[in-house]
């Protein structure tokens, strides 16, 4: 391996399908929503290659502010926020993670955001009255950024289609995906916000098996993540996919949905009877 390789912050991207049916051929990706990685170079070829290219939902500063304004309100169920559902143990945890943090940057929908709070608040107080997911969401991102995780494939996607003039769909509104969102069950959230001393294994878990292109080998460890339920994965993996279909029928298209979605998606494609096959 040369020096090159072992510094570069760009790697091969593995976690690649192509789906072909009638002699029309397009692909699928399985995205890394946040990664120390880039994956830039991997995607161009296929990007200027395509007629259209398929994203998750929009990414742009309103639909982004519009995520943070419903994670930073209340509402009125009772599980609101995560106030008083941590134990002190939890809460220290999260606190010993850092005090003060970055200022938001891309991707800034689920990075802190301080709502008048003073930087030097404890990281705790500053995310237990949003909602649970904006809570959890608010530190693990802030977390994996503070360990280069600074990569977002799919904005680097739409910046690549975008420069090369492509036609950009979005298989989804924000309004669908905050609903998701606000569909996550809090137990899970609370669960893995008390484990805070084990992402860094977590993540280390992650990379290796999405370098790999081993989706079975990152699935079988993501039991335990907040977004890993039926709200965000079972529930959204027909729409994603029915709405994927037309373009698909059509051929020369690159879609990228997240890496969780790919199973049942890549079951429904071989159902209607494409073939999906792995790019190596």
């Amino acid at each position: 391996m040369s020096l090159y390789q072992l510094l570069t912050t760009e790697k091969k991207l593995r976690m690649m399908w192509k789906v072909e049916k009638d002699g029309k051929a397009s692909y699928l990706v399985g995205a890394a929503h946040f990664f120390p990685y880039s994956f830039k170079k991997s995607l161009s070829p296929y990007i200027n290659n395509a007629e259209t290219v398929l994203l998750e939902g929009p990414l742009d500063e309103a639909n982004m502010n519009k995520v943070i304004e419903q994670g930073t309100g209340g509402n009125e169920n009772n599980n609101s926020s995560l106030n008083g559902l941590l134990d002190d143990n939890a809460i220290n945890q999260i606190n010993r993670l850092e005090y003060i943090l970055p200022s938001p940057s891309y991707y800034g929908t689920f990075m802190m955001t301080y709502g008048g709070q003073s930087r030097n608040d404890l990281l705790y107080n500053q995310i237990k009255d949003k909602k649970p997911w904006m809570a959890f969401f608010s530190i693990w991102f802030y977390f994996r950024a503070r360990n280069g995780w600074r990569y977002t494939m799919d904005v680097d996607a739409l910046n690549i289609a975008k420069e090369k003039g492509k036609e950009v769909h979005f298989l989804e509104k924000i309004d669908e995906q905050i609903e998701a969102l606000n569909g996550i069950p809090v137990e899970r959230i609370v669960n893995f916000l008390k484990i805070t001393n084990k992402w860094d294994k977590y993540g280390r878990r992650y990379v290796k098996y999405y370098l790999k292109g081993d989706i079975k080998g990152l699935l079988s460890g993501a039991n335990d993540f907040p977004t890993y339920c039926d709200s965000i994965i079972d529930k959204r993996d027909p729409v994603l996919y029915e709405r994927m279909k037309p373009f698909l029928e059509k051929g020369n298209a690159l879609a990228l949905v997240g890496v969780t979605h790919i199973n049942g998606i890549r079951e429904m494609l071989i159902k209607d009877g494409y073939t999906v096959n792995e790019m190596a």
